[in-house]
């Protein structure tokens, strides 16, 4: 047992989590859920104006029989107004479907190219992933796997109904057993999957009206979503930090920024001096925000300020 376990009990960890998670993350998926609203309004409107034929109907019926109209018209418009209640209905239940089918597709991969994390196959990660489970009070642990991705260093995670499972990328956990056996960095990446997990945000009820708000041109999909997720990453890099006591987080961020040989080799203090004393001038200032106004991750000077504020404050968005 490691020292930030004799001190902090699963009430702990959690109570620090809810404390240090993003302060604009909920605000941001209020408003996500708001502009999702409204992109169903836009869907529902664009279908009303695809049944407008009906109208082109009605208005040549009282052009020939004017005498009738009236029933004609409440005819129609019944018509219409059930037309409209059975697409959106049915778009709904497709779209839903499709979502499912997706979240399936993505676990059947994890089941046909994986290997499963257990107590035989990677012991030492199979551990912390009980340990993670204990401290954020779940029942039933998340299934991780292993998987082979072509050099690309990444980790995620995914929810299908009745199970969260998590992907290491085995380029991520080559750091553990190969050339650094860096396995507290290790943990952090992975923690910090726990982190989007416990804070639901994998889960479809979630997900759902970011898919609806991405139907808002440039609001939804260039500038909210990437926003909300910005503050989910500083949130579950809390989770993280509070999982693991904030061991080798630094080097998690080296890792992300430098690769899995050279980043044990950086200096993550002369990286941020240079940062901060370097003066951009307004070119380099608006290309860098764009830069992070449309990422989904906030770009690693941030990322890494916030990481390294002892007072675990929420990073920046913008």
């Amino acid at each position: 047992m490691d020292q930030r376990q004799m001190f902090f009990t699963p009430q702990d960890v959690q109570a620090v989590i809810r404390q240090t998670r993003h302060n604009k993350e909920i605000p941001i998926y209020v408003i996500t859920i708001i502009a999702g609203i409204v992109g169903v309004i836009c869907l529902l409107s664009q279908f009303e104006a695809e049944t407008s034929f009906l109208n082109d109907i009605k208005e040549i019926f009282d052009e020939t029989n004017p005498s009738d109209s009236f029933g004609i018209a409440a005819i129609l418009g019944m018509l219409i107004f059930i037309l409209g209640i059975i697409g959106g209905i049915g778009a709904f239940i497709l779209f839903f479907i499709s979502y499912l089918a997706s979240l399936y597709g993505l676990y059947a991969d994890q089941m046909s190219y994986s290997i499963r994390v257990s107590e035989n196959n990677y012991p030492e990660i199979y551990a912390k992933v009980l340990e993670y489970s204990y401290l954020l009070g779940w029942r039933k642990p998340p299934e991780v796997y292993v998987q082979q991705m072509n050099g690309e260093l990444n980790a995620f995670t995914c929810w299908v109904p009745g199970r969260v499972f998590i992907q290491l990328n085995a380029e991520m956990v080559d750091i553990a057993y190969l050339e650094h056996k860096d396995f507290d960095t290790l943990f952090f990446v992975m923690a910090h999957e726990f982190g989007h997990a416990y804070l639901h945000h994998v889960q479809i009820h979630y997900t759902i009206w970011n898919t609806f708000a991405n139907f808002i041109p440039f609001i939804g999909s260039s500038f909210l979503l990437p926003l909300l997720s910005r503050s989910r990453e500083y949130s579950a890099d809390r989770v993280a930090q509070a999982l693991t006591g904030g061991k080798n987080q630094i080097d998690c961020m080296m890792l992300l920024a430098a690769g899995r040989h050279a980043y044990k080799y950086t200096n993550v203090y002369d990286y941020m001096a240079w940062v901060d004393k370097r003066r951009y001038n307004i070119i380099e200032r608006f290309a860098r925000f764009i830069v992070n106004m449309i990422a989904s991750h906030p770009i690693m000077p941030y990322r890494t300020a916030a990481i390294l504020d002892p007072y675990r404050r929420s990073g920046k968005l913008l």
